[in-house]
């Protein structure tokens, strides 16, 4: 699925485009559930509605996905931007709330001169619940916003929300 922020994310570097790849459901982590969170209040619908993107063309299921499923998919999905660029992320970070619900995954960045990169959850912002959905977002890049420090996790999750959420 691709999602942009603009009409046509096609031949348009001034708009971020996102490519979604990969959703999933993730179970609560154990601080959710400390908080309140049902581990299958949404489950029943939701993966129904699952079931039937899997049905159409391009789209594969796997069932309930492991968190080393997402990882090993994440990587996958980094060897080839690496490949693709030349270099390794500039950062990786690991998720937060903020960004995605269920248990943290990795968010790789990679920057060119005009644009970022940002490969990772993302979360649904929609009607599904807890729908967590694997992204590559390609983001115009403000020549004066500089990356946070590798060691700054904070505002390596604030850059990625301004850049990369939708």
């Amino acid at each position: 699925m691709v999602h942009s922020d603009g009409c046509q994310p096609f031949g348009h570097s001034d708009v971020r485009c996102l490519l979604v790849f990969g959703h999933f459901y993730p179970a609560p982590s154990s601080e959710e559930v400390a908080a309140g969170r049902d581990e299958g209040a949404d489950d029943p619908w939701l993966l129904g509605i699952m079931d039937n993107w899997q049905k159409a063309d391009g789209w594969t299921g796997s069932g309930q996905p492991t968190v080393a499923d997402c990882e090993n998919v994440l990587a996958d999905a980094a060897r080839a931007v690496t490949e693709h660029l030349g270099a390794g992320p500039e950062r990786t970070v690991a998720s937060s709330p903020s960004i995605a619900a269920g248990s943290p995954l990795p968010h790789r960045i990679w920057r060119t001169p005009t644009h970022a990169l940002i490969l990772g959850p993302l979360s649904d912002h929609g009607p599904y619940g807890y729908l967590t959905h694997l992204a590559l977002v390609h983001a115009p890049l403000d020549q004066n916003a500089p990356l946070p420090d590798a060691d700054d996790t904070e505002g390596l999750i604030r850059w990625i929300v301004t850049h990369a959420d939708w």
